[in-house]
């Protein structure tokens, strides 16, 4: 009878540990296939005769990435928290003004219980010719 019990627990266990990795296998993927489209989008138009720089707009790549995950992790997980800090290309300091060429991006999503899946993102307006 104990056997069958160890048996049973066991299988069920397995059962549910699979579970777990196969959510956080989904996770991961949504989360490293996040579209490129996001932070295009994000990048306000510049005039070609204006000479300033291309920089992230705060609030629309806030919006956008919380948007994005909301619709898409919702399935998976109950709780999303994304953390975002600018920082400058060349020195790698932090920005801390509006027109802000690179961002970190931390993700955090609760997978389980009190098991939080973790993942940070780094993203980079490189220097562009037009498209040429």
């Amino acid at each position: 009878m104990t056997n069958a019990f160890l048996s049973l627990l066991l299988a069920l266990l397995s059962l549910q540990l699979f579970a777990i990795t196969m959510r956080l296998n989904t996770i991961n993927r949504i989360v490293i296939s996040t579209p490129i489209s996001l932070l295009e989008i994000s990048i306000p138009l510049v005039n070609e005769q204006n000479e300033e720089p291309l920089y992230f707009d705060q609030e629309l790549l806030k919006d956008n990435f919380y948007r994005y995950y909301e619709n898409t992790l919702s399935k998976y997980t109950s709780q999303i928290s994304l953390e975002f800090y600018y920082y400058n290309q060349l020195d790698h300091s932090y920005c801390l003004g509006d027109k802000c060429d690179a961002v970190e991006v931390k993700i955090t999503a609760r997978v389980i219980f009190n098991f939080d899946y973790h993942r940070t993102m780094f993203y980079e307006i490189k220097d562009t010719n037009y498209g040429h």
